[in-house]
């Protein structure tokens, strides 16, 4: 992104959010939610009429619901794994498509959440697989793979949301920011921005804390992209069918979730860079990396497409090789077959450069991929049911135009959240973007640790502010300020400086003792919960005792990473003192666009000895406030 400054940055991000002139925006705004709104009638007469009016019947109990609920948490997958683990890694170029991702995980968790409800019948009984105290003491089965489910989806959906929500903070208060001087402090975007906000103001004292929580976030969330799909897959394989019950479900889940769910970002991605004019931000070689990554799980797909039958060969299990017989030769075979070039043989094609360069090809395979992976999952999720171990059981389904049509509308619900969010909130992590450009400038800063660390500044003390249009002269500002006995300084910055906690001399935020307590309180409630729930249901299965040590593993991993999250969530809304509505004083609303400020607390004869002091050190504005 070379040639941009961080003033471009702010412009191409927040322009977009301006109203839509576009009539295509609109017209792909009604037909989404024209086909959500199709999605409730259908669930609606279906609710009225009762679960005959779907195609299921025996043996086939599991149908398009269940299908759409593995594709949509599948689809999730890959905005965590952007988000979260190449957040890890340092993977610059995740930058500019992580945003859209985080939304795309959010979303597709929403919608992937509808089909277990839709799946019940009586939606409105939901809450029996919650687990509370009930006269009746009816508890869930914590050894039961669908109450996994619940926790690692419900967990999913809570996190990712807290994932999201917390990196829109710095972004929001530039929105916010931008929002007021375009549009006015009483416009109800710019109150909507000031409330998301929670008051930010970038100060260094609110970076401190945020940079280590976000981190702990990224690391209690990258488990949950192997073990919620992990979980899904149990679903099947814990169960005694031909076709399910296989120990290769778990990667080979995981690994069709990245696959689409990558394919999903590109097929996003590449009309709203065109549609927001964010062409600049969105670059070819940030989808030329994305395309590398789907090359990736394309051989991993290609694998498991190859294992998956050789299992069945080589077990020498004669009802192995009759489900993949009937798998491949039979009516279900025009699936079977349509997997290897839809998921395999056109994502392999991107091994070629001009390929990967083109927004066509690209496109074009990401449809394919996505066809692919849905025609995948209803194939698991019906095939196995409808051709068991018994010939006089063996039968067909066929989705009924109920079906069909609460699953499009479930397209037109993620479709319809995705685009709302396109023109709401900013698309692009703005501080992450500006962190990356102004990279060099920031290291040519000389770093060394103060002799004194700086003291909290309280609010609406008198001082004098600074500003300077380079973070170098701001860190070297805030050295020298020390080294002069200043201790009592406030620093502001529109993007995370690590070296400038560095030359402030801050110790490592007590975020990370509140997310450890969490996390412990955590695991050791979920497996308080499973044996407490075991002990009242008191189940005797083949002679085996209530407790079962091995899945009570997974209440606890899950509630481990949820209630780490949470604490991690509350701690840094304490520390970061993220409860108000407006930035702390003395802030300038140019701090969350291009410049950089340091307040010294100062009063009476000492501010104009401050001032003096400040003015030589690079500043291009010096202002006393009493």
């Amino acid at each position: 992104m070379s040639g941009l400054t961080l003033r471009d940055v702010n412009r191409d991000t927040l322009e977009a959010s301006r109203a839509p002139k576009r009539r295509s925006y609109w017209l792909a705004l009604a037909l989404t939610a024209a086909s959500f709104i199709g999605l409730l009638a259908s669930l609606l007469y279906q609710a009225k009429t009762g679960m005959g009016v779907t195609g299921l019947k025996e043996p086939v109990n599991w149908g398009l619901y269940i299908g759409n609920f593995v594709f949509w948490v599948g689809i999730a997958h890959s905005g965590t794994l952007i988000s979260a683990i190449l957040f890890l890694l340092r993977a610059r170029w995740r930058d500019s498509v992580s945003r859209s991702a985080e939304a795309m995980t959010v979303f597709a968790v929403m919608t992937a959440g509808l089909f277990p409800l839709i799946h019940l019948g009586r939606i409105w009984r939901f809450y029996y697989i919650i687990p509370y105290p009930s006269q009746r003491q009816l508890w869930p089965n914590f050894v039961s793979p669908l109450i996994w489910d619940e926790l690692a989806v419900g967990t999913y959906l809570i996190v990712s949301t807290i994932f999201f929500a917390v990196g829109l903070i710095p972004d929001v208060a530039a929105a916010r920011d931008w929002s007021e001087e375009h549009r006015g402090p009483l416009h109800w975007k710019t109150r909507l921005f000031s409330a998301m906000a929670l008051g930010w103001s970038g100060a260094a004292s609110q970076w401190r804390h945020y940079e280590r929580s976000y981190l702990f976030f990224a690391a209690l969330a990258t488990p949950l992209v192997v073990s919620v799909h992990s979980v899904v897959s149990w679903d099947f394989a814990m169960g005694i069918l031909t076709g399910w019950h296989t120990t290769i479900y778990a990667p080979y889940f995981v690994s069709g979730a990245v696959h689409s769910g990558l394919a999903m970002v590109l097929l996003l991605v590449i009309p709203m860079r065109r549609i927001l004019k964010l062409e600049r931000l969105v670059q070819d070689k940030h989808l030329d990396m994305l395309a590398k990554t789907i090359l990736v799980t394309t051989f991993l797909m290609a694998y498991f497409y190859l294992v998956d039958p050789f299992i069945a060969w080589y077990s020498g299990d004669i009802y192995e090789r009759q489900f993949m017989r009937w798998q491949a030769m039979s009516q279900m075979g025009l699936i079977y077959w349509s997997l290897m070039p839809l998921n395999i043989l056109l994502p392999a094609t991107l091994v070629f450069r001009p390929l990967r360069r083109s927004k066509f090809w690209l496109m074009a395979v990401s449809l394919a991929i996505i066809a692919g992976m849905y025609l995948e999952r209803v194939m698991i999720v019906t095939g196995s049911p409808a051709h068991d171990f018994m010939p006089h059981n063996w039968g067909h389904y066929f989705p009924s135009w109920v079906e069909l049509t609460i699953t499009a509308g479930s397209f037109g619900f993620f479709s319809l959240l995705f685009l709302i969010f396109s023109k709401l909130l900013p698309t692009m992590p703005i501080g992450d973007l500006k962190a990356a450009l102004d990279e060099s400038r920031v290291e040519a800063a000389p770093a060394r640790a103060p002799l004194k660390p700086v003291e909290p500044v309280p609010g609406g003390i008198p001082g004098v502010m600074a500003v300077y249009d380079n973070p170098a002269a701001l860190i070297e500002a805030c050295s020298r300020a020390l080294s002069s006995g200043y201790t009592r300084l406030e620093a502001f910055s529109p993007y995370k400086m690590p070296k400038l906690q560095e030359a402030l001399g801050t110790t490592a935020s007590p975020v990370r003792f509140w997310t450890l307590a969490g996390a412990l309180a955590g695991f050791a409630g979920g497996w308080a919960l499973a044996l407490g729930a075991s002990l009242v249901n008191n189940l005797l299965v083949g002679g085996k005792g209530p407790f079962a040590y091995v899945p009570f593993w997974i209440p606890g991993v899950e509630m481990l990473i949820l209630f780490g999250c949470l604490s991690n969530l509350a701690a840094v809304l304490y520390y970061a003192k993220l409860y108000r509505l407006r930035p702390i004083p003395r802030y300038d609303r140019r701090f969350s666009r291009d410049r950089f400020g340091l307040f010294i607390a100062a009063a009476g004869a000492q501010s104009e000895e401050v001032r003096d002091f400040l003015a030589g050190s690079g500043a291009e504005e010096v202002h006393v406030h009493h």
